[in-house]
């Protein structure tokens, strides 16, 4: 690797985490992961990893597990059906957590610029308190090649959190009477990402970025989280915001063709 390029990046990986500990002091999380990908036909892929998720002292809070496969419709185009587990190893009688998604992609291009839109329906289970379905929305911006050592590409991407069928809340009035007793259903999250990317060699990538979460009350005072109880004032459902430094290893695997050519080969002698 030439000089230039590595002085690149560590400009650009040192701006990127002086940006992120500015923003957040007290809440600032770090997770690392890694993946691989392979290509079983045009159309299909496969992808699994793990995601080592650390908390503000750096204690391993969890790790978690997936694997997804992917449909590609065309270049714009992508459906894929996944499944996350995730465990405390610090807590080994805590029950672990699943997740099943979908994930629907729709890409496109302006210029240099790639806009991709991504919706992805959660279920978990068992259920969190705030929800048990949450649906994403993400819309994220991509630079796209600019020439940059180590093909560089700067990122944002925001998006939306929708809670569905948590565990039913009680809510009362100012004096503290029962009101409804109801899951806190609604639009209740929000995600800005900052990121880079690049390629430190052939098939692999790296992705260095700072998220910041907050959630919020939108609609329905009887759909809200973060509610102070008038009997004690004791916050419930409270709000989790917090701040994460992450870094990832992605790596695509190149299965051999062969089998695949012999299989063209053959149908086209069989066509003559």
């Amino acid at each position: 690797m030439k000089k230039p390029k590595v002085t690149t990046l560590i400009i650009a990986i040192s701006a990127l985490f002086a940006s992120a500990t500015s923003i957040a002091q007290e809440d600032l999380k770090v997770w690392t992961g890694h993946s691989w990908s392979t290509k079983i036909t045009d159309e299909w892929r496969v992808r699994a990893g793990q995601l080592y998720l650390f908390d503000e002292r750096l204690d391993l809070s969890s790790i978690q597990n997936n694997a997804r496969i992917d449909y590609r419709f065309n270049r714009r185009f992508r459906l894929g059906f996944g499944y996350v587990r995730s465990s405390s190893p610090g807590d080994p009688d805590q029950q672990a957590r699943n997740r099943i998604e979908t994930r629907l992609r729709l890409s496109h291009r302006w210029g240099k610029l790639r806009i991709a839109h991504t919706l992805r329906p959660e279920w978990h289970f068992p259920e969190r308190s705030k929800f048990e379905y949450r649906i994403r929305y993400a819309l994220g911006l991509h630079a796209g090649n600019w020439g940059l050592p180590l093909k560089i590409t700067p990122y944002i991407t925001n998006e939306l959190h929708y809670y569905l069928d948590g565990r039913p809340f009680q809510y009362r009035d100012s004096a503290g009477d029962k009101l409804v007793k109801q899951s806190p259903n609604g639009l209740h999250a929000h995600r800005i990402r900052l990121g880079l990317r690049f390629r430190p060699f052939k098939r692999a990538s790296a992705n260095l970025s700072f998220m910041r979460q907050r959630e919020f009350n939108i609609g329905s005072p009887y759909r809200r989280l973060n509610v102070t109880d008038p009997r004690n004032g004791e916050v419930k459902r409270s709000f989790n915001n917090f701040s994460v430094l992450s870094f990832s290893f992605f790596y695509r695997i190149k299965v051999n063709g062969s089998a695949r050519t012999a299989s063209k080969q053959n149908t086209k002698t069989r066509n003559l």
